[in-house]
């Protein structure tokens, strides 16, 4: 069932190619050189600790404004009224505050998790994959979204897991083979952390697509 899914989102991601890297790149671009200078300013005694703050931080700004953007645009697609990328960046940052504590308490959740295991960790991840499509779709607050997706994903764990594991399991492939070309030169190493950071939308594509078929009670096969 996974791979009927994977199948489903890739062709998602290939007819609508155009729109979601519109919808997306200016994001990724633009917070990839806010990082970029915000982390030269940074004193060169600054330990590796306070980067990682600064570079978490606006990550949990940025991203959910385009996560955001990028959800509306799918449910846009499922309802055959295609919204323009403009239009979606609107949507996105008319409901940033709900998807920011929602994508907060999450990482909080996952962050918990991992400091015990990585498979706690994991495990948290998954349950809560859905919140984010919960919370925009469904206008949910963030608590309300998460315990809604926990619920939810009872009987979809594997699903969800195995998709998402493949995705990621490849881009992780794909960034350590990349690493040798970047480390080359600091253009080359942009544009391919920027490439590596738009294909993420796979996983975004596929969570939201288990949320459908779970949201349109469609069979799933949860093995």
């Amino acid at each position: 069932m996974a791979i009927d899914y994977l199948k489903q989102s890739y062709y998602f991601f290939r007819s609508n190619f155009s729109s979601l890297l519109s919808i997306q790149l200016p994001f990724i671009i633009g917070l990839m050189l806010l990082q970029r200078t915000v982390i030269g300013d940074v004193e060169e005694g600054s330990n590796l600790q306070n980067e990682l703050f600064l570079l978490t931080s606006m990550d949990l700004l940025f991203v959910p404004i385009y996560l955001g953007a990028t959800i509306f645009y799918m449910q846009s697609i499922v309802d055959k009224q295609p919204i323009s990328a403009l239009q979606s960046w609107v949507w996105g940052l008319k409901n940033w505050g709900r998807l920011f504590f929602t994508f907060l308490l999450s990482a909080l959740a996952i962050s918990a998790g991992l400091m015990l295991l990585v498979l706690p960790g994991l495990y948290i991840a998954v349950r809560l994959g859905l919140a984010n499509q919960v919370c925009l779709l469904e206008r949910k607050g963030p608590m309300e979204a998460l315990k809604i997706s926990w619920a939810g994903t009872a009987d979809l764990f594997w699903t969800l897991a195995k998709g998402l594991a493949i995705i990621y399991g490849l881009l992780f492939i794909a960034e350590l083979l990349v690493a040798p070309i970047a480390e080359g030169s600091v253009i080359t190493g942009m544009v391919l952390s920027a490439i590596l950071d738009f294909l993420n939308v796979f996983g975004a594509i596929y969570s939201f697509r288990i949320y459908r078929a779970w949201r349109d009670r469609e069979p799933i096969d949860d093995e």
